[in-house]
């Protein structure tokens, strides 16, 4: 019982500096203010992550890790390189859909050149889920099914684009034509346009003709 009382809260302040970190940025959210909106002491904050450059890596490491595991398992699993690169995206897009809070604390922290340390830690984290996907595509050029493409600037096109489109929201809804002040670029029908878009777009690039 301790044990499961102690992760909640652990968990309960992750998902407020979360909400934090993404509407006021690192920088403008306070610990005391953090603990005030988790209904927990300042202390506590303290206890579990240390300082609030802890706090953040253990955001990251929380929400990378679990999407790591899903780019091994499907990097080991039995499908067509086609298949892989069809889930890949269907998970990626999932994945910033439903946590596009921690993408902008993400790519805000990473525009930042004011704590160079900090941002290679927050990298080095990040580039672990990078070389999942890049085992991925560089399986599909061995077994001939993809083109001899630049590998790490087609992920970076990849993850470009959808970052763009959920970071942007407003601008997104603008572009493909929905009203921004009615709709919600979140909603399931703009979701399932992008993973056909990004489908389309990723086997037109990678595929042999």
């Amino acid at each position: 019982m301790v044990n499961k009382m102690v992760l909640d809260k652990r968990e309960q302040i992750l998902e407020v500096a979360e909400e934090l970190f993404a509407e006021y940025g690192f920088e403008g959210t306070s610990v005391r203010e953090l603990a005030k909106k988790a209904n927990v002491n300042v202390a506590m904050v303290s206890y579990y992550f240390g300082s609030k450059e802890q706090l953040i890596k253990a955001l990251i490491q929380l929400r990378a890790g679990t999407f790591k595991q899903t780019l091994e398992a499907l990097n080991n699993d039995g499908h067509s390189p086609v298949e892989k690169l069809n889930l890949l995206v269907d998970f990626y897009v999932e994945r910033v859909f439903t946590h596009h809070r921690f993408h902008r604390v993400i790519n805000r922290e990473i525009s930042l050149h004011q704590r160079s340390s900090f941002n290679k830690t927050i990298s080095d984290i990040l580039l672990k889920n990078f070389e999942e996907i890049k085992k991925l595509i560089l399986d599909g050029q061995k077994k001939k099914v993809f083109r001899n493409v630049d590998v790490e600037l087609t992920i970076a096109s990849l993850i470009g684009t959808i970052s763009k489109v959920v970071q942007s929201s407003y601008f997104s809804c603008r572009i493909i034509n929905i009203d921004p002040d009615k709709n919600s670029i979140f909603e399931e029908e703009h979701k399932k346009r992008v993973k056909k878009h990004l489908k389309d777009m990723m086997q037109a690039h990678l595929l042999r003709k």
